[in-house]
């Protein structure tokens, strides 16, 4: 797993209606104001095991006809067919007929492709790690299969239909792996792949030698990375005494001679079977230094990796791994959760592949809510791979790494019938998984649960540019600019085929066509590129968080209840390397704010401080900041039941967090109720000094002047925010997650904001609905709601590394029912209008501060490129620490001998 402090988690969802009723029976607050919100609508769409059950039977043999047939191996056919007998792939083609009586799934205007195979899951597992010892083989993942598990039907609504089941990361050798297929609610039995090869979890660095665990649980050797090595070994050593032993066994009872057998050992059988090949290792590392360890170890004692897994500095090396046949299985673009991954870059896979790797992209998730069509997509745009190669990366390439790759991983006559239907073109945000089959039967068939499909965004194309043609050539200040030839899109009016914008200064001074190019202004021709303002991330913690797991880089989190007087803006580094990245994908401006979080569940403060908007650029935090403060951020208690545990809560358990909420939210009461008499007894405060300051700094927020920010995840928890912030008359934000959607008419009718988070890929099972009863896409499905109610709706990261995702995950949601208007507005002018800042940014006006892009497609699909961006008139380089690395170890990989020069040839260009 990607990080310790997940160990041991994996979502298997409340078991149950009693549970929904047990979580949302919340405590009532009792105040008059409460009769200003709306009375409660009707129940939420609720997805019952019913609603699951494909809409069509195959038994193994059916006709997929009519659709764009994408093989991987053997190149596309559009208008193809695909005849599926017996579980098996017997024809593509075109006109293909179907023998009587055999069912048709019609796939006329959709895409037809291989089922996605996922290398490296945690799904479908009761259980992750075994951590007690640094060797644990002996155990093993199929013991604790669920083949019941929703993260199974999950991972098929997103067309996968293989995936390795991994032990967790606790250790240095964990337990045996499983190769499955996502047959759900089949036996345990029927989920494995009967001849997969055998898999062992091995895992090196931070989490084997508990890093930042304390000094009790970090006492279990080894605690350094030639530890590490050590135990590896010390084991194989051992194992071959053991395989001797039995050996010479054997060769006594083959000559008659009467001995004792060895004591069997479970955990060094696990392990000689390591050595004798027979178990593949799958390993978990990140750094150069212990994937190099990993490797040598490998070619001298013998044994076979499967797969580097995550593998994140893996393009410094990859002409040793390209040499030693080594494959890689990695992540499209998470990085600086931990200091392991901080020099880690999007370009990881596409280098690899390059260099005649054998590379996959995997989610390693807990809950299957993970659309690794578009992790593949990414090295598109990152590094240049051709749709194809793209494919390979979670198809062909998994096969391979699983050993499983004559029976799936591409359409190929006499392969299984692993298949997955797409609405849209699978590389495109706002695609759609409607149909996944394995073996020849359906097992999901997409329900449209909110009424969004008819209106929703497909697309059968992607954005694509020539790898030599990125940037466009401006000099970093001019007095004025003139950006001329290109459709510009001002979100707050018409669109302009041909038009332009022209900048002075810091301001746009005139958008539209025909418009007079002031005398010596540099002109930019941007011919067939589109003009945006620049996005907005509103809600993250850029500035304030630079490495996850790194206390020391973080100071976005303060201890203490009530926290008002603290600042945002104070704390902003600069120069931290996450704002170059996340403006290189489109955002010019961040809310970044303290978190608000714990409550009565994990003792972080109720209210964290204020919030700033910040222009992503600027030498200083005061030269960066647009309104500091902006913002109270609160975290409202409420209760919520964890995602993982089979088992509803006790009653006894429910009283308890009643009574703590309630306890709770009396505080929070208690201390806006004194904010608010210390604010009518001292009407005015001092410029220089208050007699005190925590609150001085309620004034604005309880005057109405500025927003009150309030974190709530639950409907029940949102409802008891409309109640509060009634109660105080304020201006309200909330702060949230898809359950927002069985109160948006409440929203609507308080006139509250909306700040939608969505899921960042630095979370694994962030996609997961909260649920078990939700529809599987209400997480992409709630803006779109909410918007129609009438709710104003932006968006957050609600993080740092992943701020560069924002724009493409707003794309997602329109495929899901938010219309392209609303998704463009809502990262721009709707952003700018809900935190305050509309009068200077958010749209192509004159008069606004001139944050501008210029790209080559829709910014909110993944495979956009930037080709020019200014932020308050100045052009702004795209370099950022990932060109970086990439420019460099790409002249490595182009000077090794092993790397293929006509394909690096092609990917030499950046971005």
């Amino acid at each position: 797993m990607r990080n310790h402090t997940n160990e041991g988690n994996s979502w298997r969802g409340a078991q149950g209606f009693g549970v929904v009723i047990a979580t949302l029976a919340l405590v009532q607050l009792s105040h008059s104001a409460a009769q200003q919100i709306a009375p409660a609508k009707p129940a939420p769409i609720l997805e019952f095991d019913a609603d699951r059950k494909p809409t069509m039977e195959t038994h193994g043999t059916c006709l997929i006809r009519n659709g764009t047939v994408i093989t991987v191996t053997h190149g596309v056919i559009p208008n193809g067919d695909v005849l599926v007998e017996k579980g098996k792939i017997s024809a593509i083609g075109k006109n293909l007929q179907a023998p009587p009586g055999v069912p048709i799934l019609d796939a006329t205007g959709k895409f037809i492709t291989p089922g996605i195979v996922d290398a490296h899951s945690h799904i479908a597992s009761d259980a992750t790690n075994e951590g007690t010892d640094s060797i644990t083989a002996e155990v093993r993942i199929q013991d604790v299969l669920n083949p019941e598990s929703l993260s199974i039907w999950r991972g098929l609504s997103n067309g996968v239909t293989s995936s390795l089941v991994l032990h967790g990361s606790a250790n240095a050798i964990g337990g045996q792996s499983s190769v499955i297929k996502m047959k759900y609610k089949r036996t345990a039995e029927e989920l494995l792949v009967p001849d997969a090869p055998r898999m062992i979890k091995f895992a090196l660095g931070e989490n084997v030698k508990r890093s930042g665990r304390s000094s009790d649980s970090a006492a279990r050797y080894p605690t350094t990375r030639m530890g590490v090595e050590s135990v590896y070994r010390r084991a194989f050593a051992e194992a071959r005494t053991y395989i001797q032993a039995w050996d010479r066994y054997e060769s006594d009872k083959r000559a008659g001679h009467t001995s004792v057998p060895p004591r069997r050992d479970l955990r060094l059988e696990a392990l000689a079977d390591v050595l004798r090949r027979k178990i593949w290792v799958q390993c978990h590392c990140y750094r150069v230094d212990e994937m190099l360890m990993m490797v040598r170890l490998s070619q001298e004692l013998g044994f076979k990796v499967g797969a580097l897994q995550h593998a994140l500095e893996a393009y410094r090396i990859a002409p040793e791994l390209a040499a030693a046949h080594i494959p890689v299985s990695t992540f499209a673009d998470a990085w600086a959760y931990k200091v392991e991954a901080y020099e880690a870059v999007p370009y990881n896979a596409a280098m690899c592949s390059r260099a005649g790797i054998v590379t996959s992209v995997n989610s390693d998730n807990g809950s299957g809510a993970y659309r690794i069509n578009l992790e593949a997509a990414k090295t598109i745009k990152y590094g240049g791979l051709t749709e194809n190669e793209a494919w390979k990366l979670i198809t062909i390439n998994p096969a391979m790494q699983l050993g499983i790759d004559k029976r799936t991983g591409s359409l190929d006559v006499g392969k299984d019938a692993d298949i997955a239907v797409w609405d849209g073109h699978p590389f495109s945000v706002s695609s759609k998984c409607t149909a996944t089959m394995v073996e020849g039967d359906l097992y999901f068939t997409r329900r449209d649960a909110f009424g969004v499909d008819k209106s929703a965004l497909v697309r059968s194309s992607y954005p694509t540019c020539p790898i030599d043609h990125l940037s466009l050539r401006v000099p970093p200040s001019a007095q004025a600019y003139a950006i001329v030839d290109a459709t510009v899109h001002p979100v707050s009016g018409a669109e302009f085929p041909n038009g332009m914008v022209v900048v002075e200064n810091d301001r746009i001074t005139a958008v539209g066509q025909h418009v007079p190019i002031p005398r010596g202004a540099f002109v930019i021709h941007a011919k067939g590129l589109h003009i945006y303002p620049g996005m907005i991330d509103a809600g993250s913690s850029i500035g304030l968080d630079e490495i996850g797991q790194v206390p020391a880089t973080a100071d976005n989190s303060e201890s203490g209840t009530f926290l008002p007087d603290l600042k945002a803006l104070t704390a902003v580094n600069a120069a931290s390397e996450h704002i170059p990245i996340s403006r290189a994908d489109g955002i010019t401006t961040a809310l970044t704010r303290p978190t608000a979080g714990g409550g009565f569940r994990g003792g972080g403060s109720l209210i964290a401080g204020q919030g700033a908007v910040i222009s992503l650029v600027g030498w200083t935090p005061e030269l960066m900041q647009l309104r500091s403060p902006a913002s109270l951020h609160v975290a409202f208690p409420e209760s919520r039941q964890p995602r993982g545990g089979r088992q509803a809560p006790s009653p006894e358990v429910i009283a308890n967090q009643k009574k703590a909420e309630k306890d709770q939210i009396k505080k929070l009461r208690e201390f806006f109720e004194r904010a608010q008499r210390f604010a009518a007894a001292r009407p005015q405060s001092s410029a220089s000094a208050t007699e005190d300051p925590q609150m001085d700094a309620m004034r604005p927020y309880l005057a109405g002047q500025l927003p009150v920010v309030f974190s709530a995840g639950t409907a029940a928890g949102i409802r008891h925010v409309l109640e509060f912030a009634a109660q105080f008359h304020l201006k309200t934000i909330v702060e949230t997650g898809s359950e927002a959607i069985n109160v948006a008419d409440q929203l609507s009718a308080a006139k509250a904001s909306v700040i939608y988070r969505l899921p960042m890929q630095n979370s694994i099972d962030s996609a997961a609905p909260p649920h078990e009863y939700d529809p599987y896409d209400s997480v992409f499905a709630a803006p779109g709601i909410l918007a129609r109610a009438g709710v104003p709706v932006c968006f957050s990261s609600s993080d740092a590394a992943m701020s560069k995702n924002l724009p493409t995950q707003v794309g997602i949601t329109r495929g899901f029912g938010l219309s392209e208007a609303a998704a463009l507005r809502a990262m721009t002018l709707d952003a700018a209008m809900i935190l305050g800042v509309a009068d200077r940014v958010g749209s192509l006006e004159a008069g606004k501060i001139a944050n501008i892009i210029v790209t080559d497609g829709d910014p909110l699909e993944i495979t956009t490129h930037l080709h020019a961006l200014f932020i308050a008139g100045k052009s702004i380089s795209l370099e950022t620490k990932h060109t970086r690395m990439y420019q460099r170890y790409m002249q490595r990989l182009s000077a090794s001998p092993t790397a293929g020069r006509q394909t690096l040839e092609a990917s030499s260009a950046l971005r």
